[in-house]
């Protein structure tokens, strides 16, 4: 059994994500987008660190944005998202690939806005969370022609890797 058959009862929705979702060759690690269960951050995270030591994982650093383990020799990402009006974003920063969420970092800088991996921002004061549900969702307020992930990152005959 996988880390994620034996993590899934922690997570409000979870998401299989980054080199694994583009179906690149090679894989390195393993990257998922979770929304936590539970309102208390505080709680959930020595609830999945307790799982992680009992299932056999070791924590290698536990933040608010992205938390790593190893497990059984691999090393697993999890990019959390705290708020879910911006699980489009946390889909499209988990899955990548760097090159395509610069290229969502420009596009939201040229329409005066922020995105980083806790949501799309305006630049008001305070800014304000502007609802990504989905990364279609980005892709229509940043101007970007939806790509699937096994698109991203690759270079095509009439664009560049940030369409």
């Amino acid at each position: 059994m996988g880390f994620l058959a034996k993590t899934r009862d922690l997570y409000k929705r979870h998401l299989l994500a980054g080199s694994i979702r583009r179906r690149e060759p090679t894989v390195h690690d393993i990257d998922f987008a979770v929304v936590p269960k539970g309102a208390n951050f505080g709680l959930w995270k020595e609830k999945v660190t307790k799982r992680v030591i009992e299932i056999g994982g070791k924590v290698a650093s536990f933040g608010e944005v992205i938390s790593s383990f190893t497990y059984r020799g691999v090393q697993v990402n999890l990019f959390l998202c705290l708020n879910e009006e911006a699980w489009g974003v946390t889909q499209m920063w988990a899955t990548g690939p760097k090159g395509h969420t610069i290229g969502m970092t420009l596009k939201a800088r040229d329409r005066g806005l922020i995105i980083n991996s806790k949501g799309l921002w305006s630049r008001e004061e305070p800014p304000r969370l502007i609802r990504t549900r989905t990364e279609k969702d980005v892709g229509r307020i940043l101007g970007w022609k939806f790509k699937p992930p096994e698109a991203r990152g690759k270079a095509s005959k009439l664009g560049s890797v940030f369409d």
